[in-house]
């Protein structure tokens, strides 16, 4: 019946604007529409709506408070701050709420403490409803010092209130304690069993400390609870993916297609990920052939799409396919580091050393100005690396193997690669060098793998007669060690 009310009174107010006219409504009323507006998320006319109550009724606290509310929205809280300290009604909790979020918001948290501690004797609800209220604003304001604070002291007063544990768990998550958030989170649960939202964040806790065992499972819960979720669908599939379990995400995906045509385009290329980790290259080709067919021909597309369509037409012998979704790509992001690794094996495979050479060099420049995950430019390295040391290019392969090393010496067995590039290039002084920077463990790892006598190798060795150009086709050959 309110809200019926007040969109009567709303329809007035529009038309009476669009006549030109004036028109009257009390206090009560005003706050009413503003009380609907809000309630709708529609702010197109609120601050027309309010200066005319202000205009009307100036001395009411309720449409000052409103305004005050909208100074914050706007960031203005040194305005809000002062309209607060203006209105006479110093009784008011919702004033102190509103007093206080602007106290964070101009840094000056200390009067947040203060206020607290005049307050320990008072009202036992209103003090946890300022806690309960002022707990999510601190922490949208990054200020992790502050956030710990106040929410462990509201804990220390209500040790059993659910908003600030959720708070909590939410905070350790967003400083990194994943573990310390996991725990909160289960304490939750054990409080609510029921909730969504709680099994929601469990699993995506444990999808983020890379346990999808226990995140699948948590997800798997959460749709008991409600399975219309998608978000939750989609975060489970990503779980299955990365847990090996390749069948059981195209499932989810595909179920998620049919219930939701419209998240088709979202979709495939997870999808389509999925068939290529099973290699099932042809599945994944028509899947994401079709998808960027319905594509405008300049519309942006992730770049993980064109490489999984890029590398399916590989596989599937469709070269020519290939060079032109390369083209497509290159002109959507010309200075993708694995968009140009390929390039950079096409020439190679063209015989067109000097475009090879002159696509290696900038693939080099800009990872030295790249301001992106230097990881991710190593692993594109690594493959055209692998590519040219497969065909016998070891002085190029060389240049990358050791760009790897500068920006990613971390990666496993980057150096072993570098000693056994010297090696091949006879270059034994450098092969001793790379070999002995490499981990005993690494080491046993490659030998293990490639099939190579590491003491026929030393003894070959140090009689120096050795035939370097042979020695790491075998462990190149194997599919596994190339990607």
């Amino acid at each position: 019946m309110k809200q019926n009310k007040a969109s009567h009174l709303l329809d007035k107010f529009l038309a009476a604007q669009k006549a030109g006219k004036e028109i009257y409504f009390d206090a009560d009323e005003i706050d009413d529409i503003l009380e609907r507006l809000e309630d709708r998320e529609d702010y197109t006319h609120y601050e027309a709506i309010l200066s005319l109550g202000l205009r009307l009724h100036p001395g009411s606290t309720e449409l000052r408070i409103r305004q005050c509310k909208l100074l914050i929205y706007k960031e203005e809280f040194n305005q809000a701050l002062d309209l607060v300290d203006s209105i006479s009604d110093a009784a008011h909790l919702e004033l102190d709420l509103l007093r206080l979020e602007c106290y964070c918001a101009l840094d000056q948290y200390h009067k947040v403490v203060s206020y607290i501690e005049a307050h320990l004797n008072d009202d036992r609800e209103e003090l946890e409803e300022v806690f309960e209220y002022l707990a999510p604003i601190i922490s949208d304001m990054d200020m992790n010092e502050e956030t710990s604070d106040f929410i462990q002291r509201g804990l220390k007063i209500f040790p059993n209130n659910m908003i600030l544990k959720d708070e909590l768990c939410l905070h350790l998550e967003a400083i990194g304690d994943i573990d310390g958030a996991i725990k909160i989170c289960n304490e939750l649960i054990d409080k609510n069993p029921y909730s969504v939202d709680y099994w929601f964040m469990l699993g995506r806790l444990y999808s983020m400390s890379a346990d999808y065992e226990k995140a699948i499972e948590a997800f798997d819960f959460a749709l008991t609870c409600d399975d219309s979720d998608i978000e939750l669908k989609i975060l489970k599939a990503y779980c299955l993916y990365m847990n090996d379990n390749f069948e059981k995400a195209i499932e989810v995906y595909s179920d998620i297609i049919d219930t939701d045509n419209s998240l088709r385009d979202r979709i495939t290329p997870l999808l389509a990920e999925c068939y290529i980790k099973q290699e099932k290259y042809e599945e994944a080709y028509r899947l994401l052939k079709k998808h960027l067919s319905e594509k405008e021909t300049n519309s942006v597309e992730d770049i993980s799409t064109f490489l999984n369509f890029i590398r399916c037409c590989m596989e599937t012998e469709r070269e020519t396919e290939a060079t032109v979704i390369l083209n497509k790509a290159l002109e959507l992001y010309p200075d993708n580091i694995r968009l140009l690794s390929i390039l950079a094996i096409k020439y190679t495979e063209d015989g067109k050393d000097k475009e090879a050479k002159e696509i290696t060099e900038k693939l080099f420049r800009l990872i030295d100005e790249a301001n992106d995950s230097l990881v991710d430019n190593a692993e594109s390295l690594f493959q055209t690396a692998q590519y040219l040391n497969l065909k016998n290019d070891i002085r190029e392969a060389l240049k990358y193997y050791l760009k790897i090393l500068n920006i990613d010496p971390k990666m496993p067995l980057i150096t072993m690669y570098i000693a056994m590039a010297y090696l091949s290039l006879g270059d034994i002084e450098a092969f001793n060098k790379y070999y002995n920077l490499t981990p005993q463990e690494e080491l046993a790892d490659f030998f293990n793998k490639s099939g190579i006598d590491l003491d026929d190798l030393l003894r070959n060795l140090e009689s120096k007669h050795i035939e370097p150009e042979n020695l790491t086709k075998e462990y190149l050959k194997n599919k596994g060690h190339r990607n």
